[in-house]
């Protein structure tokens, strides 16, 4: 169980970087995490 939290936030914090890259092209992302 909590491996597969660790993995979850791995994976929003990958995303979340991701986004932060990638805001040139994928702003509508960033908006989504955002409204989150």
């Amino acid at each position: 169980m909590e491996i597969q939290r660790m993995r979850q936030l791995m994976s929003l914090w990958s995303n979340l970087k991701s986004s932060r890259v990638s805001l040139t092209g994928g702003n509508h992302t960033a908006a989504r995490f955002c409204t989150r």
